[in-house]
């Protein structure tokens, strides 16, 4: 097999990476469709999630900004293009049509935020049978690794039950550097994590509010002296906020408070918050935490915030509020990043129907387990008194209640202002404004329903008669 030239760049990774995925099997179907006459075919594409993981009583949409960059800007090089035929991975004909290729199609999609189901499509993209089918990777990919975060991401939140501040720190144990900036992208939708890192901010052009400097275990023992680190750090940053168990816990909150009430002596602004982050069980944590409290209140300094860090989930965050603990914020980071409990998201793209010669085909996959449904279709969502009550999907033609996948680019052009990420963490607010407490629960299982109309069930019901007449023949 033939490699790329020395002169492609090679830093991990670059967005065009992602062109030249699955190759083995979407470029050769794309080829196939043009060189039998399919290329102006017109094929309307689901992509979806065909299962709620079982920890999971719903998911969010995250993603869909990725998902609309990277079609309006899907093109392919005359590198990469010559490096697929080369290799024999498309036809020549293929390799015409992928040159200066831009989409032309239409895509509708949930917006971001928004909360869904199993088998509910989130976007629904329109184009020729062929172009699509080579985004098959980034559609799936964005999906999956952006809405996994956010859906792991809210339990916490819902966890917490307002009693407390949920926040993120910056994704050093991700898998990978991008999906450390998804993870916080997802935290931020989600109530904006209090300690935005500079690259964050940048990436998603935000301000960096919030930020609370930390003197962290490494600067503690770079001094002879706790205390005497202590003093240095609110020399240079007096609002610090102190880790006070390098050593021991109840020294530690006793040399954060000295150093608070000296520079409080000398008219100066002194620690706004001290954290917590040893502890072998959620009593331990709670105990230093009480511990600390009341040596604060102790000192006057009532205002100072506690934070605790230390492998936190959701179920923790639970069994932590549910026995009173005293706490300001609740850090979660390692197990939210890399979500243990369920690591997966079966996304999947499934063709719905195509247009040939002027004739509508339905397409559906039949195999059990994996049955997918035809027809363009609508996700619509039934309220009372602002809670959802349940999902039904249908054919886009029908009419039931609120109509979620709203038209986002036309024949190839993008016919709506994107949100910022402001716009879309206040849409997801209001999205779970509207979960059931059932819905909310994050050790009940409750299975929200969704419902298919008659006129796709029908549907479907003739797509499956049609391929057994033709099994038989």
């Amino acid at each position: 097999m033939k490699k790329l030239s020395k002169e492609y760049k090679r830093h991990f990774f670059l967005p065009e990476d992602q062109h030249l995925f699955d190759y083995d099997q979407i470029f050769s179907v794309s080829a196939m469709w043009i060189e039998l006459g399919m290329e102006n075919t017109w094929a309307t594409y689901d992509l979806y999630v065909r299962h709620l993981p079982k920890h999971r009583n719903f998911l969010i949409f995250a993603g869909l900004d990725e998902i609309i960059q990277g079609i309006l800007n899907w093109t392919y090089t005359e590198e990469e293009i010559n490096y697929l035929l080369d290799n024999e991975v498309i036809t020549k004909k293929c390799a015409q049509k992928m040159k200066g290729h831009k989409f032309q199609g239409d895509v509708w999609a949930m917006p971001e935020g928004s909360i869904f189901f199993a088998d509910e499509p989130v976007v629904r993209i329109s184009g020729r049978i062929w172009e699509v089918n080579l985004m098959t990777f980034l559609l799936i990919n964005t999906l999956t690794s952006n809405t996994i975060f956010s859906s792991k991401i809210v339990r916490s939140y819902l966890a917490a039950k307002g009693k407390c501040q949920v926040i993120t720190g910056p994704s050093i144990r991700a898998h990978g550097h991008e999906a450390g900036l998804k993870f916080g992208r997802s935290a931020y939708m989600l109530g904006a994590p209090s300690n935005i890192v500079p690259a964050f901010s940048r990436k998603f052009d935000l301000e960096m509010s919030g930020v609370n400097t930390k003197a962290y275990h490494a600067f503690i023992k770079s001094f002879p002296t706790e205390l005497e680190a202590m003093r240095k750090a609110a020399s240079i940053f007096p609002t610090i906020a102190f880790m006070i168990d390098t050593y021991d816990l109840k020294q530690g909150a006793e040399n954060a408070i000295i150093v608070a009430k000296e520079n409080q002596v000398a008219g100066k602004p002194i620690m706004t918050g001290v954290i917590i982050d040893s502890g072998s069980s959620v009593e331990d944590f709670a105990s230093q935490a009480r511990y600390v409290r009341k040596e604060l209140d102790k000192a006057g300094l009532k205002q100072v915030k506690i934070t605790v860090a230390g492998n936190f989930d959701e179920w923790k965050i639970a069994e932590y509020l549910c026995i009173g603990a005293p706490v300001d914020k609740i850090l979660v980071f390692t197990e939210l990043v890399t979500p243990s409990d369920d690591p997966k998201l079966e996304a999947v793209l499934k063709l719905a129907q195509y247009i040939k010669d002027g004739r509508t085909y339905y397409a559906a996959k039949l195999a059990k387990g994996k049955l997918s449904y035809p027809g363009s279709k609508q996700v619509f969502r039934i309220y009372k008194n602002g809670i959802m009550q349940k999902d039904i999907i249908g054919l886009d033609s029908e009419k039931f209640g609120v109509s979620l996948l709203r038209n986002y680019i036309t024949k190839g052009k993008l016919i709506v202002k994107m949100p910022d990420l402001d716009q879309i963490r206040a849409y997801t607010q209001k999205q779970l404004q509207t979960l059931s407490e059932s819905l909310k629960s994050i050790d009940k299982i409750y299975n929200y329903p969704v419902l298919i109309s008659q006129r796709l069930k029908k549907l479907l019901a003739q797509v499956k008669q049609k391929q057994l007449s033709n099994i038989k023949k």
